[in-house]
């Protein structure tokens, strides 16, 4: 009898050749060609229905291709659950402009943020102050260090069954940790660039590893990131920021952008040492940029 179809996610794509992981047991798998007539390209994370072929060589095809959870284009990997945000404590120092980023994306894309800092033993009075400044934000932040790194049990008492992938600036050794979660070499680790304090950038394409019940990747560096082309509007930065979006519910001006209106209750809190400046201050930019940004659409949509 023919067998059934199966669903399954794709761990790996390659040249045109997926791995599957269905029942327990990975797959290769060809794509049917109804998918790239229409413009689209399964993904490693994609929830997938494959059925026999009848070809030895990729003996399933890909039937078909389940509603997504979010996409993430850079890289692309699909129906992520956490990002493990892994930035340098010091050297290079840490570019809380991108992590903060990451963090509004985590809040509008359902992705639950894990923060790593690395390199501790290098900046510990710098790694203790970023701990406090995104645990007392309502973050999950681990610290790590060559000598006492991310133990492996406790991204994988948070992550359970999803998929975690790691995310940050190249050169703060997202790869060495991955490995060493991991328990295995999984790729080549980069190095740091003593002229421009930058990362090589060495992972080449998006693979799921077998992470308990669930599984976990590496992915490229993130050197930049554009809030706006990512679909971003001015009125959800705030979800990147739960120790501001919670005095927010309680503002009483309902379209308060809570960035410089007198009498807001964020700006109380914030005068009270409730908020961490510094973290407010990057919020009014994005806010400020983006609020910009809109007006400045409208104003050519209505001159056009």
């Amino acid at each position: 009898m023919p067998e059934d179809p199966m669903q399954g996610i794709i761990t790996k794509g390659v040249g045109g050749t997926y791995t599957v992981r269905a029942g327990g047991i990975r797959h290769l798998c060809q794509v049917r060609g109804k998918f790239r007539g229409k413009g689209i390209s399964p993904q490693s994370g994609d929830k997938v229905i494959i059925e026999p072929s009848g070809d030895p060589d990729l003996p399933y095809v890909i039937t078909q291709i389940l509603p997504r959870k979010n996409f993430l284009m850079r890289p692309p990997v699909a129906n992520v659950d956490y990002l493990l945000l892994t930035f340098a404590a010091s050297d290079p120092e840490p570019d809380l402009m991108l992590l903060d980023k990451l963090l509004i994306l985590c809040g509008n894309w359902d992705i639950t943020p894990i923060i790593i800092f690395t390199k501790e033993d290098l900046g510990t009075d710098a790694a203790s102050k970023l701990y406090k400044t995104y645990t007392d934000a309502g973050f999950k932040v681990f610290v790590s260090s060559a000598d006492s790194p991310v133990k492996s049990e406790d991204i994988l008492a948070i992550t359970g069954d999803g998929i975690a992938a790691f995310a940050g600036p190249s050169g703060v050794g997202k790869s060495t940790l991955c490995n060493s979660i991991l328990g295995i070499n999984i790729m080549d680790v980069g190095e740091i660039s003593d002229k421009l304090k930058r990362g090589k950038h060495t992972t080449r394409h998006v693979e799921l590893f077998d992470f308990g019940e669930g599984f976990l990747t590496d992915t490229p560096g993130f050197t930049s990131l554009m809030l706006d082309q990512a679909g971003i509007e001015y009125r959800q930065v705030i979800l990147g920021y739960p120790e501001i979006e919670k005095f927010a519910s309680g503002c009483r001006f309902d379209n308060c952008r809570h960035v410089a209106e007198a009498g807001c209750v964020v700006r109380q809190k914030l005068s009270e040492g409730l908020i961490d400046s510094e973290r407010y201050t990057r919020y009014c930019s994005f806010s400020e940029q983006l609020y910009s940004e809109r007006n400045n659409y409208k104003r050519r949509k209505s001159s056009e």
